[in-house]
């Protein structure tokens, strides 16, 4: 039975009535897994009295837009308790967490009728360069590589310009152009995906010997163990990372690197542990799960995180907690290969939470972020231009 409290706080949230103790007492129940069937309710009676107001936007959408709703509420509710309580904050939060239906519905119908004005999302672009000067465009037919003892699509394809499964015995460059993303096997089983704008050299070690890449850009590591014999001794393997600024060692673990140029590099640990040796320090630090390292200007400092908002990249999502605007549209224009101008530097500061699909055109990804009245958005000739709504 449908809770009348629940229904009459969804319906003011529709109209942009609520006050800040009943936002929070929405939160609150929507944090209990027996109003899912009622607010799916609620969901299709508020689609079904607007599809006569946009004739034009395909009935699949709705039904897109249903399961998007449900799904970034059940996002909210996972994320709750890494929020701090902040009404303002929490105001941007909810225009880009769980849009409301009407203000999807326009956003919808926006984009149907200027279809022809988007700028699509990024796709499966790399190049390979091998040590002895060939170039190698990857397909975009196929979204992994393995490096293993032959060079191979993970399908197990051949690679048009190598002979067929070539066998690896030279380091190897690959690069993820602005508008792509590319994942990637290694030989004993780790995976790494990368990220736009990115690049991963990978080097030719003799077997006990650590492994070893190095990488620019933004990367999200799944590091395989792997053993060798010391001394009639069975020990790990080390897995050694390289940025510009620090090199990364790991023994066995899940973890995101963020390493591009002119930004703080960023290591955020998802499981297992790593150390950190900056750049000209002898020096180790430990990083923990659920925590990030960040270094800049040769000094390190640590903060505890929600990990999931730095490695959903990988799984499809921009996921922001309290991010600056700043951050944001450098990881967006990176993904749909577009230069970013602000009218104002301060906007570069605004803060904002919320998840938005990486595989949208980049028109509903500003409507988004425009939706909370804070700024406005125009797009000319690959610029997106940043202004003070």
């Amino acid at each position: 039975m449908q809770n009348p409290r629940f229904e009459e706080l969804f319906n003011k949230y529709l109209n942009d009535t609520l006050t800040k103790d009943e936002m929070l007492e929405l939160q609150l129940l929507l944090a209990s897994d027996d109003q899912e069937q009622g607010l799916r309710s609620l969901i299709d009676n508020e689609i079904t009295a607007n599809v006569e107001e946009y004739p034009h936007v395909k009935l699949n959408w709705f039904a897109e837009l249903e399961t998007n709703v449900l799904a970034n509420i059940r996002s909210t509710r996972s994320k709750t308790r890494y929020l701090n309580w902040n009404w303002k904050k929490t105001v941007a939060a909810a225009a880009l967490l769980v849009v409301s239906i009407g203000a999807s519905l326009w956003m919808l119908s926006r984009l149907d009728n200027d279809e022809r004005n988007t700028i699509k999302p990024g796709t499966s672009i790399a190049s390979l360069r091998l040590a002895d000067g060939r170039e190698i465009a990857l397909s975009n037919k196929h979204e992994s590589i393995v490096f293993g003892d032959e060079l191979m699509y993970a399908d197990g394809a051949s690679i048009e310009g190598l002979e067929s499964h070539e066998p690896i015995h030279q380091d190897m460059v690959i690069t993820v152009p602005k508008g792509g993303t590319y994942h990637i096997i290694l030989a004993d089983g780790s995976k790494i995906w990368l990220n736009s704008d990115s690049r991963l050299t990978y080097k030719i070690r003799s077997k006990g010997q650590p492994r070893e890449l190095e990488m620019e850009g933004e990367a999200f590591f799944e590091v395989a163990t792997r053993y060798m014999l010391q001394n009639n001794k069975r020990i790990k393997v080390p897995f050694l990372v390289k940025t510009p600024a620090q090199t990364v060692q790991v023994l066995g673990t899940a973890f995101n690197i963020s390493a591009y140029p002119g930004e703080a590099t960023r290591t955020t640990l998802v499981e297992g542990k790593v150390a950190i040796n900056i750049k000209g320090n002898k020096k180790l630090h430990q990083l923990q799960p659920n925590q990030q390292a960040i270094v800049q200007n040769n000094s390190i400092s640590f903060i505890p995180v929600d990990p999931a908002n730095y490695v959903s990249w990988k799984d499809g999502t921009f996921t922001f907690s309290d991010e600056d605007l700043n951050h944001i549209l450098n990881q967006i224009g990176r993904w749909y290969n577009v230069k970013v101008e602000y009218e104002d530097e301060s906007l570069r500061k605004l803060k904002f939470e919320g998840v938005l699909p990486r595989n949208q055109n980049l028109s509903f990804v500003l409507e988004a972020l425009a939706s909370t009245g804070e700024v406005q958005f125009t797009v000319h000739s690959n610029t997106v231009y940043v202004k003070r709504k």
